[in-house]
């Protein structure tokens, strides 16, 4: 993509979208950074504190449904300031809590204030850039991401030989508000105005045609999406939370060192976005194909991954091709998260398709995280590696089949340009 189709205030809008997001994971990733810490202050099992953790997984999907459907009737800029702002006071609050469920409470509310943000930077994205500059925004928002939970990897471990967890999460209230701040001052003069050619002036919310109905056909292929996002969620969030254990266990590492090395898969994901965009842009532009050739590359990672587990095993290998698989996931999520709704624009329902879509993830991953524990303590985490291979190759069928679909959709419907015809008068 050359520099120069995107546009000076399309790039100010994506770097604050990303400092946006950016901000959202730095204060709901973090309680989860330093579980363990937070126990030894505590003298608390994990066990007691993983539900605290759970609340804001089940609040934070149910809530990417809701705030999807109200992302498509609200004006999107107040809801990332709802939803900014209530994420800073849940992690104020988070500091000086002292009884599990009173942090449940909390970081339950924290887990929907952060589902207030994703469905309205999509809907953002969809409606204010072409489509060269939402590919280039939506990397650099995915990199928010990646970005935060590098630095919280890196930084907390040192912090809290200084500080307890609880300055720590302060902390991240701080830098949560002056983003709030900036956002606050910026959004104003980024969003005064729609910059896609698809959307004339101020008719982005109101033209006849926003609201056209869905080719019947597609339909089969919405809930295949859904499928493929679930087995995403699974490796995605599977993989990085047990990575560590797979360390300590299958090589004895420490656990300090297993847990600095979760960083790994955090700085290859950085790359693999854009390289993912790449391939999307040059070589497969149906982003369901495109989803398909992703998932093919991490069964072969995965299915490597078991049979170097079985027949020799080598740390730097195991977290090669953990780290590829968990790239590859990013890759989808890309795919299937952020590209694809922007598809449904002229249904008007950018938000609500993003909300589903996106909760879907975390449908994948709450199964995950107790799902592959169970199965390695029946068998062990050969047999889990093989069911990686099997998940992945599962997805690449299911994105296969409907990539056919899908450009259909793509031909027909998804790429024609919303019409500019004026409305009734009232």
């Amino acid at each position: 993509m050359s520099n120069s189709l995107i546009r000076p205030r399309a790039r100010g809008i994506a770097w604050m979208l990303t400092l946006v997001y950016f901000a959202s994971y730095f204060m709901r990733i973090n309680f989860a950074v330093m579980i363990v810490k937070v126990c030894a202050d505590m003298n608390k099992a994990e066990t007691d504190l993983a539900i605290v953790l759970t609340m804001l997984t089940i609040s934070y999907g149910l809530g990417q449904i809701i705030n999807g459907f109200l992302g498509d009737k609200i004006k999107p800029q107040y809801m990332l300031s709802f939803g900014l702002g209530l994420a800073v006071i849940c992690n104020v609050c988070m500091a000086f809590a002292q009884a599990i469920p009173l942090m449940m409470a909390v970081w339950c509310v924290n887990g929907f204030a952060h589902s207030m943000l994703w469905p309205p930077i999509v809907r953002l994205m969809s409606g204010y850039l072409t489509n060269d500059e939402y590919s280039y925004a939506a990397v650099r928002v995915s990199w928010g991401s990646s970005f935060a939970t590098i630095l919280l990897y890196l930084l907390c471990p040192a912090l809290l030989m200084a500080i307890s967890w609880r300055h720590v999460i302060l902390a991240c209230a701080a830098i949560g508000a002056v983003i709030l701040v900036v956002w606050q001052i910026l959004h104003v003069r980024l969003f005064d105005q729609p910059l896609s050619p698809v959307v004339s002036s101020n008719r982005a919310e109101k033209t006849k045609t926003v609201g056209e109905k869905l080719p019947r056909y597609v339909l089969f292929a919405i809930p295949m999406i859904m499928l493929g996002i679930v087995l995403q969620g699974s490796l995605r969030d599977g993989v990085t939370d047990w990575m560590p254990s797979i360390l300590h266990a299958r090589f004895d590492l420490p656990a300090e060192n297993a847990i600095l090395y979760t960083v790994i898969p955090a700085i290859f994901s950085v790359f693999s976005f854009m390289g993912f965009d790449l391939l999307h842009r040059k070589l497969f532009r149906n982003e369901v194909t495109c989803a398909t050739v992703i998932f093919v590359g991490s069964a072969i990672s995965a299915l490597l991954l078991a049979c170097s587990d079985m027949w020799f095993r080598v740390p730097a290998i195991a977290i090669l091709l953990m780290a590829l698989i968990i790239a590859c996931m990013h890759g989808i999520n890309l795919m299937l998260i952020t590209v694809v709704p922007k598809r449904f624009l002229k249904t008007g329902k950018v938000s609500t398709m993003s909300g589903i879509l996106n909760a879907c993830t975390y449908v994948g991953a709450s199964i995950s995280v107790y799902g592959f524990a169970a199965l390695k303590e029946h068998f062990d985490w050969t047999f889990v590696f093989f069911l990686w291979f099997g998940i992945s190759a599962a997805g690449a069928v299911v994105c296969g089949a409907i990539a056919p679909v899908w450009k259909k959709f793509r031909r027909e419907y998804a790429d024609t340009p919303l019409s500019t015809e004026e409305e009734d008068p009232k």
